[in-house]
């Protein structure tokens, strides 16, 4: 293939591999700069190329919506934190008379979601840095990846915007100092898992296309798993709902209120076990056991993926 076809037909295949608009042309620009200094230079295959450009692209991507989101989480979840902790009764604790059905709802997503948030986060994190130090991860990986980092963001933006309900929906029944809290919580935690969305879009418009394994949450953990519960997701998810139900417990021992701890966890760990069998498959945490065989991604390492 000519020098002055290559670009054109390299182009097509970028297109084809779902490597669009400007960060296409950035790739054709280095390869046509490259063609200048070096002519006759052998770039290989141009599908191949586009290939292994998708799969080191995507593969960074992935990685950087998991970090970018568990920042914003952090964030968010140590506002909501001081939120939390200086909350009044109304807020967080025993509905008061004739509470607005808005606010009670906001109330039971004000529960759930940061925990939603907070296991998807980790996880989603958990995959990224487990695969550090390979170049290409495959594309299965990739989406459990992205798909975690979905479901962090959403549920922390979810735990956002209700504690920001809870602070308007309760206002009568709540400090003016408190509700002016929770607005700033609020505002600022949403803004601070926003501020993900543009590398999760990216990451979810360009994954890599190489082949491999899935992997689950025993490959997330590695060697923190005892050898017992490998190959054995649901004891493992036994464990942990029974760990998350007799801590709950026994915070309720210090202030005299253990029989509610204990309903408290029993439901909390029941929790668990729910989402773990409703999202477990979604967000990988056991194998599908269909995952194609690894391999080594196509096409040469260019050295010219521009970041």
């Amino acid at each position: 293939m000519s020098g002055s076809d290559y670009p054109r037909t390299l182009r097509a295949e970028l297109g084809a591999a779902g490597i669009i608009g400007l960060r296409r042309e950035r790739i054709v620009a280095e390869i046509e700069d490259h063609l200048a200094c070096d002519p006759g230079a052998d770039l290989g295959d141009p599908r191949l190329l586009a290939r292994q450009f998708a799969d080191e692209l995507g593969t960074l991507l992935a990685r950087r919506a998991a970090v970018r989101s568990f920042t914003g989480l952090a964030v968010a979840g140590l506002l909501f934190a001081a939120a939390f902790i200086g909350s009044p009764a109304a807020a967080f604790g025993a509905a008061p008379a004739n509470a607005p059905l808005l606010g009670q709802l906001a109330r039971i997503v004000a529960v759930l979601a940061p925990q939603f948030a907070f296991a998807a986060g980790l996880l989603a994190m958990l995959r990224a840095v487990s695969g550090r130090h390979a170049r290409v991860i495959g594309a299965p990986a990739a989406r459990m990846i992205v798909r975690r980092a979905i479901v962090a963001t959403g549920s922390g933006l979810a735990a956002m915007i209700s504690l920001g309900v809870i602070a308007l929906a309760f206002s009568g029944h709540v400090s003016s100092g408190w509700q002016t809290l929770a607005l700033i919580a609020s505002g600022g935690g949403a803004l601070a898992i926003a501020a993900a969305l543009p590398a999760l879009r990216a990451a979810i418009r360009l994954r890599p296309v190489a082949d491999g394994p899935q992997g689950d949450l025993f490959d997330d953990l590695g060697p923190f798993v005892p050898a017992v519960l490998r190959g054995h997701p649901w004891r493992l998810a036994v464990l942990v709902a029974g760990g998350v139900a007799v801590a709950i417990a026994l915070a309720g021992v210090p202030g005299h209120d253990l029989y509610d701890g204990i309903a408290r966890g029993i439901a909390d760990g029941a929790l668990c076990l729910l989402a773990f069998a409703t999202l477990g498959r979604y967000l990988g945490l056991w194998s599908p056991g269909d995952a194609p065989a690894g391999g080594e991604p196509a096409g040469r390492r260019s050295g010219l993926m521009p970041r």
